[in-house]
């Protein structure tokens, strides 16, 4: 396992890092631009928030700052302490939330499918295209460290106390934690002589970080639902899926030219290319996530079948309007039961696994350069 986090993080590492250096940078599509300091080429995007919100809290870029929830930059903030920048910090948070987040995935995939199962889960998950959000100033890394810490403790460890810190702690660290309620809840049915009425408790403290950000929001900017609001910046709203679908086809369409074109998509020096292939990429990602649903119904437990539906397919209810499937490819990186579907399909044929490996790393080494150079991938 360590030596999969290690090699993963390198690779990944090692293809920002010389994108950044030698590929031109395309003009940012916005603001906040990345910090000054070490490893900066790494918060762009959401991570350009994340670094700002560490160092300068919520309220100069309000409304639109308080879309994103406070656990993570208050753990970039504490790693500022000791003299790094916020780039720095938020790349060092999320390596250690990474490492925590894979030896949760093995452990919950070694139980439900075997060693090979874990293997290749957590393979499928180090190498995926967009890991490379892992080890950026984003909140992957420590929503699926606590998610996946979150069950682990109910599945693995039989302790639903500490599941539900867990997932207080992932509700922190994104509204979506609060849906861990549904697998911890159907494991709660299924043994509930073994957990008893005080397993009830525990899942109780799940929704306690999502509150707690609702209680801070109430008394700093008298609305506690802020955060939601807040998404109408980047034009989300709330769309019929087949409305969302069929823009997501449509846009797919459009940005297949830019796909086709490497050289004007890494070296264009405008953001518009990258931007609409974005869209092409995102519908892909899409189809996978299908495929790999439909799996899931099948060899996953029901409750994280109906958790990883739920989780992937909101941000499908709230489409930006140019963007149908925005940060898709992102977002099901936050799903880890789709890697114990990956890993159960992957272990049964180590030609198909490595294919996968070559395919999946080959694409997130592209990905991870047009990130690293202000071009959107997800």
């Amino acid at each position: 396992m360590l030596a999969v986090f290690g090699a993963s993080r390198l690779l990944f590492f090692a293809a920002g890092t010389l994108a950044a250096l030698l590929l031109p940078w395309a003009e940012p599509a916005g603001e906040p631009l990345e910090p000054p300091g070490f490893l900066n080429h790494w918060a762009h995007w959401d991570g350009a928030w994340y670094a700002h919100l560490a160092t300068e809290g919520y309220g100069p870029r309000a409304p639109q700052s308080t879309a994103f929830f406070p656990l993570y930059p208050l753990l970039v903030r504490a790693g500022t302490l000791f003299g790094v920048g916020p780039a720095f910090s938020g790349v060092l948070v999320s390596l250690i939330c990474t490492l925590f987040a894979t030896y949760f995935l093995y452990g919950i995939a070694e139980k439900f499918g075997g060693t090979g199962t874990a293997r290749a889960a957590t393979l499928a998950f180090s190498f995926f295209p967009t890991a490379f959000f892992l080890g950026a100033p984003y909140t992957e890394a420590p929503f699926v460290a606590f998610t996946a810490g979150s069950f682990w403790a109910a599945y693995v460890r039989r302790d639903l106390l500490l599941a539900g810190l867990f997932g207080a702690l992932a509700s922190a660290t994104r509204n979506l934690g609060v849906l861990l309620l549904i697998p911890l809840g159907y494991e709660l049915l299924r043994h509930r002589r073994e957990f008893g009425w005080r397993g009830l408790l525990s899942l109780g403290l799940v929704p306690v970080g999502f509150l707690g950000y609702a209680a801070f929001l109430w008394a700093r900017f008298g609305d506690p639902l802020m955060f939601g609001r807040a998404q109408g910046f980047w034009g989300r709203e709330l769309t019929n899926p087949a409305t969302t679908l069929t823009r997501a086809w449509n846009a797919a369409g459009e940005g297949a030219r830019f796909v086709l074109s490497p050289e004007t998509l890494f070296l264009n020096p405008g953001s518009a290319p990258a931007l609409y292939a974005s869209n092409t990429v995102s519908l892909v990602f899409f189809a996978l996530f299908l495929v790999l649903m439909g799996v899931g119904f099948v060899v996953l437990p029901p409750g994280l079948s109906a958790y990883t539906f739920v989780v992937t397919l909101l941000p499908v209810l709230t489409p930006a309007p140019s963007f149908p499937l925005m940060s898709m490819p992102r977002f099901m990186l936050g799903a880890f039961p789709l890697f114990l579907v990956a890993g159960y399909l992957l272990s049964r044929s180590r030609p198909a696994l490595y294919a996968w490996l070559v395919v999946s790393a080959l694409l997130g080494v592209a990905l991870t350069a047009l990130f690293t150079t202000w071009r959107w991938v997800a």
